[in-house]
């Protein structure tokens, strides 16, 4: 194997040899090596993504709870879309596509 006279001269010494292993081992090799801590730090945007996504909803969320609550109209407007709900002597007919 040819290798250049600097790397052959540097891992000649067992402290230089010793070093680039350890490196090669722990980025590598080791369970919690550099592929190990790309993956996780994929998986961690994505999920500070999905959090961002649900927060915007939440926050969409509280937006319409506080319109039903303070809005009448709005709250009825809600019942009767969303459970069906009428006022006494009306008929409800509910249309399936």
């Amino acid at each position: 194997m040819n290798l250049p006279e600097w790397l052959r001269t540097g891992l000649q010494n067992k402290y230089v040899a010793v070093t680039v292993l350890a490196f090669v081992w722990a980025t590598f090799i080791h369970d919690l090596g550099l592929p190990f801590v790309v993956r996780e730090s994929y998986a961690l945007s994505q999920a500070k993504q999905e959090l961002a996504d649900v927060e915007a909803r939440n926050e969409a969320l509280r937006q319409k709870q506080a319109t039903l609550l303070s809005d009448p109209q709005a709250l009825e407007r809600f019942a009767r879309e969303r459970y069906f709900m009428r006022r006494a002597n009306e008929e409800v007919y509910r249309i399936v596509d």
